[in-house]
């Protein structure tokens, strides 16, 4: 038993595509965004880090010669018995020696991010290239897709509306036509 459609308005269609268009530009936008954000991230790590590190390493290696020579001027300066003398400076070349164990470790990392953030990033790109091309290729295919069902619905939706129009037209003149003629006059 074949049940008929009651369509009314293809404006949903229309909507549908309209909406699915406008993702498709935003969408796009988007992955251009993505794509510079993880350039910047290689940036930061290949040239900020790389320079920012060996720097601080320079400086803690001054610092630590530094504390090593006031230990050195302190021990000279105190008699044999005094034990708690030079704590503090006992202390800053503790401190200098840690700093520049973190800058080495930090040297060690920022190498190893450089490689594996750029494999990273060079995984989204093939991925944001796979999106783009979704983008630019199958939904302008779909948008022509909704279109052409809009149009066709459109058609069907008129091709209904005139018969019913007609009908209710050639009814109203068969009600006439089907009035009895006064009997004075056959």
């Amino acid at each position: 038993m074949a049940k008929s459609a009651h369509i009314t308005s293809t404006e949903a269609v229309t909507a549908l595509r309209s909406a699915l268009l406008q993702f498709a530009e935003d969408a796009s936008h988007g992955v251009t965004s993505l794509s510079m954000e993880a350039r910047r991230a290689i940036d930061w790590v290949e040239q900020d880090r790389t320079f920012y590190w060996p720097r601080e390493m320079r400086k803690a290696s001054d610092r630590l010669a530094e504390a090593r020579l006031e230990l050195q001027r302190c021990e000279l300066t105190i008699s044999g018995e005094d034990r708690r003398a030079c704590y503090q400076e006992k202390k800053l070349l503790e401190k200098a020696k840690r700093r520049l164990e973190l800058t080495e470790q930090r040297m060690a990392a920022v190498k190893r991010w450089k490689f594996e953030i750029r494999k990273a990033v060079e995984d989204f790109d093939v991925q944001l290239a796979k999106l783009l091309r979704y983008l630019e290729n199958d939904v302008p295919v779909a948008g022509a897709e909704l279109q052409r069902m809009a149009a066709a619905l459109d058609a069907y939706t008129q091709t209904f509306r005139q018969p019913a129009d007609d009908r209710s037209a050639s009814s109203r003149t068969s009600e006439s036509a089907e009035i009895p003629a006064p009997e004075g006059n056959q």
